[in-house]
C-alpha cells in the first residue's frame, strides 16, 4: 500500500502530471511546488481580493494550480503565519485585513538592542512623515481633519496634566503618536498609513526618548504642542508645501532632542 506523499516530497519529486512537472502550470524553472503555490496565492490575495473575501476551497485551488491539496494546505498555513489569511475548520480561507504587527515587533526589538537605532528610525520618519503631511494637505476630508483635531486636543490635555510621573509622560507620548497616525490616515494613502502604523510601537519608544531630551534641554511643552498645531493648520488650509516644511522643522528638533539623550547615555 502506498503512503501519502508529503508536501516536502512533492517539492522534490513531483508526480508525473502534477506540480512543477505539469505542462502549463505556470511554475518557473527550478521553482518548488510550494514556492509556486505561495507566489500564485499571494498574487490572488493582493491583486484580486479584499479583506473579508473567502478564497476558493482547497480542492478548487489544487485543480486550478495543478498541485496536490497537501501543497495547497501547506501554502495556506504559511500565508496564515504571515497574517495574509485566516484559517478555521469547516470554512474556506478568509483574506485578513493588512496587519503590521510583524514589522512592528521587528523594529521594536531592533531599537531595544541598539539605542542609536532611533536615529535610523528618524531618517525613515523624515521620508514618510513629510510625504504624509504634504499628501494630507492635498486630500484630507472633514472626518480626517476631525481626527487630527481630536488628537491635538488630547495632546493639549496631556500636556496640561504633565507632572513628571511616568504615567503622565506616557499619556502625552501616546497622544503625540495618535496625532502622527491621524495625519497618515488623512493622507488618504493606505500603504503609507500601514507603514506608519507598523512603526507605532517603535515610535512610542522614540517619542519617550526625544521627550526626555526635549525637557532636559529646557524645552517648553507648549512649544511642542504648537509645532503640531502649525502642521494641522497648514494641512487644514491645503498648503502642502507649508505642511511639509513644518514637519521637517518638527523632525529636525526631534533629531536634536534624540542626539542630546544619546550623548548623555554615552558619557
Amino acid at each position: 500500500m502506498s503512503t501519502p506523499t508529503s508536501a516536502a516530497a512533492e517539492q522534490v519529486r513531483p508526480a508525473p502530471g502534477d506540480d512543477s512537472s505539469r505542462s502549463g502550470s505556470g511554475s518557473r524553472p527550478g521553482e518548488t511546488a510550494l514556492a509556486y503555490v505561495l507566489r500564485e496565492l499571494e498574487e490572488l490575495i493582493i491583486g484580486e481580493t479584499e479583506a473579508g473575501d473567502q478564497l476558493p476551497a482547497e480542492a478548487t485551488l489544487a485543480e486550478q494550480l495543478g498541485v496536490s491539496r497537501l501543497t495547497i494546505r501547506e501554502g495556506l498555513k504559511v500565508l496564515a503565519g504571515q497574517g495574509l489569511v485566516e484559517l478555521s475548520r469547516g470554512r474556506r480561507p478568509t483574506v485578513r485585513h493588512p496587519d503590521s504587527t510583524v514589522m512592528s515587533r521587528f523594529l521594536s526589538v531592533a531599537i531595544r538592542r541598539d539605542s542609536r537605532a532611533v536615529l535610523e528610525l528618524l531618517s525613515i520618519r523624515r521620508s514618510l512623515e513629510v510625504l504624509s503631511a504634504g499628501e494630507a494637505a492635498k486630500r484630507a476630508n472633514r472626518a480626517a481633519l476631525s481626527g487630527m483635531s481630536n488628537a491635538l486636543d488630547e495632546m493639549q490635555r496631556a500636556a496640561e496634566a504633565l507632572d513628571g510621573s511616568a504615567e503622565s509622560i506616557a499619556r502625552y507620548n501616546s497622544a503625540d503618536v495618535s496625532f502622527h497616525e491621524s495625519l497618515a490616515l488623512a493622507s488618504g494613502n493606505q500603504m503609507l498609513a500601514l507603514l506608519l502604523e507598523s512603526l507605532a510601537e517603535s515610535l512610542h519608544h522614540s517619542f519617550s526618548q526625544s521627550f526626555a531630551g526635549f525637557m532636559a534641554t529646557g524645552g517648553d511643552i507648549d512649544d511642542a504642542v504648537d509645532e503640531h498645531r502649525q502642521i494641522y493648520a497648514l494641512v487644514a488650509a491645503g498648503d502642502a508645501a507649508g505642511a511639509e516644511r513644518a514637519m521637517r522643522r518638527h523632525l529636525e528638533r526631534t533629531a536634536r532632542d534624540l542626539q542630546s539623550v544619546l550623548r548623555g547615555t554615552e558619557s
